[in-house]
C-alpha cells in the first residue's frame, strides 16, 4: 500500500477526492390531450394516499357542444410518471357541466370543472 502511495506522490498524482457529477431527473411533463373547443385548461395531478405521484391512472371526461350541447367529445388519457394529466382546449363557457372521471384500479374520484369561473384550473386529486 505505502509502495503504491509513493508512487502516485512521486508522479505527482493528486489525492483529492473525484466529483462525480449526479445526474437530475428532468421533470416529467403532463400527459396532454385536447377538446379544441376553447381556451380553458384543467391540469389534474393524482397521488395516492402515501402521497406519492400515481402513474397510468386513466382520467376521462366528455365534452358537449354544438347546437343544445347535441354533440358530444369523449376525452381520455393515462396519467404520466408524474401523475399528471392536462386537459386543454376546453371551452370558457360549457354547453353542460364538464365532469372529469379519475380512476385507477378500484379506486375512483369525480371533479366537477367550472371553465366559467376558473379558465384554467389545477386539481389535486388523492385516491383512497
Amino acid at each position: 500500500m505505502h509502495r503504491i502511495l509513493s508512487i502516485l506522490l512521486l508522479a505527482g498524482a493528486s489525492l483529492a477526492p473525484v466529483a462525480v457529477a449526479q445526474e437530475v431527473p428532468a421533470p416529467v411533463s403532463p400527459t396532454q390531450i385536447s377538446a379544441d373547443q376553447g381556451g380553458c385548461s384543467a391540469l389534474v395531478t393524482v397521488t395516492g394516499k402515501d402521497g406519492k405521484p400515481i402513474f397510468s391512472a386513466k382520467v376521462s371526461t366528455r365534452v358537449r357542444y354544438g347546437f343544445m350541447g347535441t354533440k358530444k367529445l369523449d376525452l381520455e388519457a393515462f396519467t404520466s410518471a408524474a401523475g399528471q394529466v392536462k386537459i386543454v382546449g376546453l371551452p370558457e363557457v360549457p354547453k353542460k357541466p364538464i365532469f372529469i372521471y379519475v380512476s385507477k384500479d378500484d379506486m375512483m374520484e369525480t371533479l366537477e370543472f367550472r371553465p366559467d369561473v376558473r379558465c384554467r384550473a389545477s386539481f389535486d386529486v388523492t385516491l383512497k
